[in-house]
């Protein structure tokens, strides 16, 4: 594995947190330049990676520097055999770095949870307008793993003296080990040590390295045969630098520690591996002064008071012991930074904060996130919420003191958000009654919240909580509760958007209306599901006016679909004719403009809507054109990604141009492409199967069953909705359906 780095403008990766990226080799020149570039706008961190991934792993070690593994994630990721998924994420998962899988294909959180990690995923290509955008979901997730310029250098200025580690890169592993052993004392638990992390192809002895030793007051030398070999860096220009710095300073502010590293004999089956003193001696370097007392890592009690006398000469800082000062150092362990990961370590020092009778309440939060993600300890979303209450309980302590609104300094809003935080933990433990309780709560707080906050932000609280309220009702099955909170959040939204009438009070409010829409749909009150799907589409229509911005043409596009849905249902093919051309229109346009795989997708599935309304009012020859075309984008695309989206995208253009053909009369062509439709579809469900690609499949079975007069397509069809309706009710439907084809074949 040949680890390279990125960073912005390609600076010195030293310092910056450390997250390592990987993939399916197939994957890596489409994702890694999507991804770095996502994750540097959101984050000045440096992102390491190996760029042969098809390779064996033979250092796989050097993951665990890092505070973050980041998977770009495929069909083949989560199907065919890789070394991303196979040995760096069950590494990864084995020694709790958090992993950020990002989906680079709709449709596969629920595969990758099955089939790889029950762990958080974030989809790069959200479609749905009322869903939290990507770049949202990216920051929150960076934010919460990641630790930044700010923060870091509040942990360096906790640290009680910095410690500067000198050894040769090929003694690593002792390094390593002697940043260990110095820790194991409790009194060095504040002590930082800076050592070269990662060796830079073409790097010398640069800004950064020479500002950590000159704000290091100790400089700790690991001693082995080694240090004996030619040209050498340590012996030939730190050694040197340490030693003239000590001579010339007059004041012993610095101190230099050398110690002897080798393997325990009986380790090494009786092989003395040593340095060989007198040849150390008569170095070059020592023949005007003798190297200080040479420390013997095995002679532990020396070695720490030699220690404890130099950190005592250069009379090192003391800190307050304070809850604050807990956290810092316990960020230091969980992020290695300036000292070595000790996760445990890390663990006891934020639960001790974040327990103390004056609480830092950043340690609490640092405490569920951990959890949330795995970061240190094993992932337990009931861990975290066992700490989201505790830290939900502080905010409102502080909040419920008797301040006046200037000096709550922002705990009501806290309160608000950790009572969300918990709402949203509960949801995805599956929890439904225990988020709906936290929710409410928050939406009783809200009204409290308008002098500190004031009248405008607190509304835009309220109504964010009352979508959660909504949709957690739909959850649980409840639309009447859930439309009365969607009502609430849109008179809001509507009131803001008439007020101040910004682009985003505007957008706010056709999502808002959306999400009536949608509620109707469900409801199958069609003409309700109209009314605010035109009122987010004509909210729309003004946002798209601008044709800069991609984002609002194809949420108008969406909104399109969606009118064109209804119309179709309501049997108004005219005007669902017009509605899905629209939606195409603006579909080709964006496909020729961004020239992205989501784009042209996004066309093809236009194509088959307008299609599919050309068969119904008597357009087959236009409609024949269309399917065409779809299919041309689809396997141009499939080509040259197979992924699964496009291929179950490609199955649906066959089962259309089949029927489409029968109709027409050319039996030959249509069965050809009912063949093609099966075959793909039961490769799919062979390969990434659920339950919508298993009634894709029946579906697609029972339709070629119909065409032949074949009783086993039919049965076939029959088998895998009798195993969907034992989940699902709903399925029972296409049971009667079948069983009323099979009758008739006798």
């Amino acid at each position: 594995m040949a680890m390279r780095y990125i960073t912005r403008g390609m600076s010195d990766p030293k310092g910056k947190p450390r997250v390592y990226f990987s993939c399916h080799p197939n994957d890596f020149a489409m994702a890694f330049p999507l991804v770095s570039e996502d994750i540097l706008r959101q984050s000045n961190c440096a992102i390491w990676y190996d760029e042969d991934l098809s390779d064996a792993v033979d250092h796989v070690d050097e993951i665990s520097d890092m505070q973050l593994v980041v998977f770009a994630v495929t069909s083949d990721f989560i199907f065919t055999p890789n070394r991303a998924r196979e040995v760096e994420l069950p590494y990864a998962l084995e020694r709790h770095i958090p992993l950020l899988p990002i989906m680079m294909e709709t449709g596969l959180g629920y595969k990758f949870s099955n089939n790889c990690a029950k762990i958080q995923v974030v989809n790069r290509y959200v479609k749905d307008p009322t869903a939290t955008p990507y770049e949202e979901v990216l920051k929150t997730f960076l934010t919460s793993v990641l630790i930044g310029d700010e923060l870091a250098e509040k942990v360096r200025d906790a640290f009680d003296a910095y410690v500067f580690l000198s050894y040769r890169k090929k003694d690593r592993r002792h390094a390593q080990r002697l940043m260990r052993l110095i820790h194991e004392n409790p009194q060095f638990r504040d002590i930082a040590i800076w050592y070269d992390e990662f060796l830079v192809p073409g790097e010398g002895f640069n800004e950064a390295i020479a500002d950590a030793f000159r704000k290091s007051a100790l400089f700790a030398m690991v001693v082995t045969p080694h240090l004996l070999e030619e040209g050498n860096y340590v012996m030939r220009v730190e050694y040197p630098m340490a030693r003239d710095r000590k001579n010339g300073s007059g004041d012993n502010e610095f101190e230099i520690v050398p110690v002897e590293m080798y393997e325990d004999i009986d380790a090494v089956e009786g092989k003395d591996w040593r340095i060989d003193r007198e040849a150390l001696e008569g170095h070059e370097e020592f023949k005007y002064k003798r190297i200080e007392d040479l420390q013997d890592e095995h002679q532990k009690d020396a070695m720490d008071s030699a220690f404890v006398a130099a950190l005592e000469r250069i009379a090192k800082k003391c800190n307050d012991g304070s809850a604050q000062h807990r956290f810092f150092i316990g960020l230091a362990y969980l992020n290695g930074i300036d000292v070595e990961v000790d996760y445990a370590r890390a663990l006891g020092l934020l639960e001790s904060a974040a327990a103390d009778p004056q609480p830092c309440f950043e340690a609490t939060e640092k405490l569920v996130e951990m959890y949330q993600t795995g970061d240190g300890v094993n992932l337990s979303i009931a861990m975290a919420i066992k700490w989201q209450k505790v830290l939900t309980e502080q905010y409102k302590e502080e909040y419920g003191k008797n301040y006046s609104p200037d000096e709550h300094k922002g705990f009501g809003t806290k309160y608000l958000k950790s009572l969300l935080k918990l709402s949203d933990l509960c949801r995805e433990d599956k929890d439904i009654d225990a988020a709906i309780v936290a929710a409410e709560e928050a939406f009783a707080l809200c009204e409290e919240l308008k002098e500190e906050v004031g009248i405008r932000e607190s509304e835009r609280d309220m109504a964010v909580v009352c979508n959660r309220l909504g949709s957690l009702y739909l959850v649980r099955k409840e639309p009447d509760p859930a439309q009365r909170y969607y009502f609430k959040a849109r008179q809001i939204y509507e009131r803001l958007a008439r007020e101040i009438g910004t682009a985003r009070a505007r957008k706010d409010l056709s999502i808002a209306d959306e999400r009536l829409g949608d509620l109707f749909r469900k409801k199958k009150e069609l003409d309700q599901a109209k009314k605010y799907y035109e009122e987010a589409f004509s909210l729309r229509q003004e946002l798209a006016s601008d044709r800069s911005s991609a984002t609002a043409r194809r949420d108008l596009s969406s909104i399109l679909t969606k009118l064109g849905n209804i119309s179709k249902a309501g049997k108004d093919y005219p005007q669902a004719m017009e509605q899905y051309k629209e939606a195409l229109s603006i579909d080709r346009s964006l496909s020729d403009e961004l020239r992205t795989p989501q784009a042209a997708d996004d066309c093809a599935v236009s194509l088959l809507k307008y299609g599919d309304i050309l068969v119904k009012t008597g357009y087959p020859e236009e409609a024949m054109e269309r399917f065409h075309e779809a299919e041309e984008i689809l396997l141009k695309m499939i080509s040259e990604r197979p992924l699964l989206q496009y291929r179950r995208n490609y199955a649906a253009t066959c089962e259309k141009i089949a029927s489409a053909k029968k109709h027409g009369g050319d039996l030959e062509s249509a069965e050809e492409y009912y063949v093609k439709s099966v075959g793909l579809r039961e490769e799919i469900f062979a390969t990434s199967p659920s339950d919508d690609v298993g009634h894709e499949l029946a579906v697609a079975c029972f339709n070629f069953g119909l065409f032949k007069k074949d009783r086993d397509l039919l049965l076939r069809a029959r088998k895998i909705w009798e195993e969907l309706s034992l989940q699902d009710r709903e399925y029972v439907k296409y049971l009667k359906t079948a069983d009323q084809e099979i009758g008739k074949l006798g």
